[in-house]
């Protein structure tokens, strides 16, 4: 399963920027520094870039320092719809989800939202929109770290001389105008390794695309020592005996994922009768027992969900599932990736306001989500 395959427009976009990004050095600086430096040299881990006391409903930072992997065992995620309608309102309009944002310690953009290039399924939030509410800069002085989803292993980019230029460019891009990276959330390398999308595939293999996984975390952490990088990956698409061997071939090519989130199809659950919940705490105990935060997306990727309530139903019904089987994972990852709506953007749900019963927003879910969870 791949979750948002881009549309050939949209790769073609991509392909024409990894080339300029290959033509002029995927590590080259935006400043003039000597050329053993790397563009995140001795800086620390992430603190509020702002001088101001934090709001009082803001909790303080939880990224310590220096090392990459050493995160807290516990994190909140929010990853909204890549073409949710009021995107730009959570910058704008803070006040509508005050509550919900004092609960996050982690927000996540796609790849694809931070690009100019054409992109059907984000609708209108591209770069210049977040640009232009100072989306990067409020994150960073809110004291939320800011995470993007990238590809580290895919049908369009099978080295990481093609995927980290894409990665770079869009860490740049967040961090030349007031903002700060911190976490890349790997999307699905595995399946990227040997999914045939349009004809193009890299044909891996399982040990393969562990290779290549391992040299695009590498890549990373020589370029920015205090990014936190792990990965996502699907189930039941991959059962659980495969994700464990998948995880322990990364480790045996020498990158050990900063964190693991669990991506599950919901729908093909329900129809297969998977054990889920005793896989869960196989899985729990799995990445326990390695060191590795383990983590749950929160979302209903049920193919009738189309309107916001029964996108907000149904994935409140797999908060309960998750909290019955193993109650609070390591990571809450609540995201969505809905859609394509009539419009043809993946919208679903909207994200404001949090507080409005007749409403089913995306930040109204968090804070239901998490109040399951004592959170």
């Amino acid at each position: 399963m791949n979750r948002h395959n881009w549309t050939r427009s949209e790769f073609v976009g991509l392909a024409s920027l990894v080339m300029a990004v290959i033509l002029v050095g995927c590590n080259a600086p935006l400043t003039p520094t000597a050329a053993s430096v790397s563009p995140d040299a001795a800086r620390p881990a992430f603190t509020p870039t702002s001088t101001a006391a934090p709001k009082p409903t803001l909790r303080p930072t939880l990224i310590p320092t220096p090392a990459p992997t050493a995160i807290p065992d516990e994190l909140v995620w929010f990853g909204p719809n890549m073409g949710s309608v009021d995107f730009p309102d959570l910058f704008s309009n803070p006040q509508a989800w005050d509550k919900a944002r004092s609960k996050i310690d982690v927000f996540k953009f796609y790849t694809q939202n931070l690009l100019d290039d054409p992109c059907s399924i984000c609708g209108s939030d591209i770069l210049h929109t977040f640009v232009g509410v100072d989306a990067f800069k409020s994150l960073a002085e809110s004291g939320i770290a800011t995470a993007i989803e990238v590809g580290a292993v895919k049908e369009w980019g099978c080295t990481s001389d093609v995927t980290f230029g894409v990665a770079d460019t869009v860490i740049r891009n967040v961090e030349d105008r007031g903002g700060r990276v911190d976490f890349l959330a790997m999307d699905e390398p595995l399946i990227g390794g040997g999914i045939v999308v349009n004809g193009s595939t890299c044909g891996y293999t399982m040990e393969q695309s562990a290779g290549a996984t391992a040299k695009f975390i590498g890549r990373v952490h020589s370029a920015y020592p205090n990014m936190v990088v792990g990965d996502i990956e699907p189930y039941p698409h991959f059962s659980v005996a495969e994700l464990e061997a998948w995880t322990d071939a990364v480790v045996a090519d020498g990158q050990k994922p900063a964190f693991f989130h669990l991506d599950v199809d919901l729908e093909r659950v329900r129809v297969e009768g998977q054990p889920v919940k005793a896989d869960l705490q196989r899985l729990s105990q799995f990445f326990g027992d390695r060191g590795i935060p383990f983590g749950v997306i929160f979302t209903s990727n049920w193919r009738a969900a189309g309107s916001d309530r029964a996108y907000f139903e149904s994935t409140m019904g797999w908060v309960h599932t998750v909290d019955d089987a193993i109650g609070v994972p390591a990571h809450l990852i609540f995201q969505s990736w809905q859609g394509p709506a009539p419009s043809g953007a993946n919208e679903v749900p909207i994200n404001l306001p949090e507080s409005d019963p007749p409403i089913y927003s995306h930040t109204r879910l968090i804070l239901e989500g998490l109040a399951v969870f004592g959170r």
